[in-house]
């Protein structure tokens, strides 16, 4: 438990001392800096697929005004608009979720046939590890916070969609 405050005390005193113990934090300091470098990768590209989602769902509704017209025209309500778009958008979200889970799982199986064969070849006992590990509730939570983020990026389309004038939709060219 205090291997490391020993080795710094024999650093004091003059002389070199090492532990394991710092090459261990030397190596998950570094882990730290690229873990924080794919979330900042990962934030961005969220980020960009965000802005994507708003932006399909803004030129959907465009497109679709005098649906959206005759839709309300007939007695749909505002809050049957809004359900229609916001479901539109969190099915844009999931759909986009499947692809990365599918992604990083095919992703990691890869990296771990690889790491497994140069282990199996560097080391005289046949090591088969496990490079990548993916914990069991990852993809589902990545699946439900991809949803999210859609619904999120729908919102505002969807309201300005379910809050559009009857009249003034079925005259939209």
């Amino acid at each position: 438990d205090v291997v490391v405050d020993i080795a710094d005390q024999i650093n004091e005193m003059g002389y070199q001392a090492s532990t394991p113990q710092s090459y261990v934090e030397g190596i998950n300091s570094f882990f730290v800096t690229l873990q924080i470098v794919f979330g900042a990768i990962g934030a961005l590209s969220l980020l960009v697929a965000a802005i994507g989602i708003a932006n399909t769902m803004a030129m959907a509704i465009l497109e679709r005004t005098r649906e959206i017209g005759l839709m309300k025209a007939i007695g749909a309500t505002n809050k049957d608009v809004l359900s229609i778009f916001l479901g539109e958008a969190a099915g844009i979200g999931l759909i986009g979720g499947v692809g990365g889970v599918i992604l990083g799982w095919g992703g990691s199986l890869i990296i771990n046939d690889v790491a497994s064969t140069f282990l199996n070849q560097s080391s005289p006992y046949g090591m088969g590890s496990v490079a990548a590990y993916t914990p069991p509730w990852l993809p589902l939570f990545a699946l439900a916070f991809a949803t999210l983020i859609g619904l999120l990026s729908g919102l505002y389309p969807s309201l300005r969609a379910a809050t559009l004038v009857p009249v003034n939709a079925l005259k939209y060219e």
